[in-house]
């Protein structure tokens, strides 16, 4: 189940929290519990990644259970910076013109099909602590994916090819699947094979 012990003292300390929260809480769902110890474990899993490079800096995730639809996990994902040179300091439009250059058609599709493969290397090492769905209710993550910009009090500039690197991308599976997934001894080629793409 759990491959990398660098996420256990979060998952822990999440534990704490929750038989806390639990006991201070006569309405304490153990639904919102799960997606809550998800959230955190996927968000840090995310931030340590030690596969491919993601070209995201992975911000936060939140997570929400709307009945009869399922779960979803939100991820902000802006686009890296950390390329072709080490500068600290960005400006908001001579930096464009970087960004543009590196994230063509094909770079952006390396950067999908890494998310993805992010994905299905959770759910082989974390499904179990995935909330418990209806098997026609859909677990799903979406990455929502933009530039940031150079300074927190400024609004990005525009750039011409800014809107291929604006996109939020989904991957989702239903809640049989996710119990497949658990039951079995899915390798990872296989859990991406029944996971759901969809990019808006």
């Amino acid at each position: 189940m759990v491959n990398n012990s660098k996420y256990l003292i979060a998952f822990c300390l999440m534990l704490v929290t929750s038989g806390l929260w639990a006991q201070s809480n006569s309405k304490f769902s153990p639904l919102q519990r799960d997606i809550e110890i998800t959230r955190v474990t996927l968000e840090n899993f995310l931030k340590k990644w030690d596969g491919e490079p993601l070209l995201n800096s992975i911000q936060h995730a939140t997570g929400a259970y709307k009945a009869g639809a399922g779960v979803e996990f939100n991820i902000e994902a802006p686009n890296s910076r950390i390329f072709l040179d080490g500068r600290i300091a960005w400006s908001s439009h001579k930096d464009k013109t970087l960004l543009d250059t590196f994230y063509d058609a094909e770079i952006v599709n390396l950067q999908k099909n890494r998310l993805k493969m992010s994905i299905s290397k959770f759910l082989e090492d974390f499904s179990s602590y995935l909330p418990q769905i209806k098997s026609n209710e859909i677990v799903s993550f979406v990455f929502n994916v933009k530039d940031l910009p150079a300074k927190k009090t400024e609004q990005p500039d525009t750039s011409p090819n800014e809107n291929l690197r604006t996109y939020q991308i989904t991957f989702s599976l239903s809640g049989a699947d996710l119990e497949t997934i658990k039951s079995t001894e899915m390798n990872r080629n296989e859990i991406e094979n029944s996971i759901k793409t969809a990019t808006k």
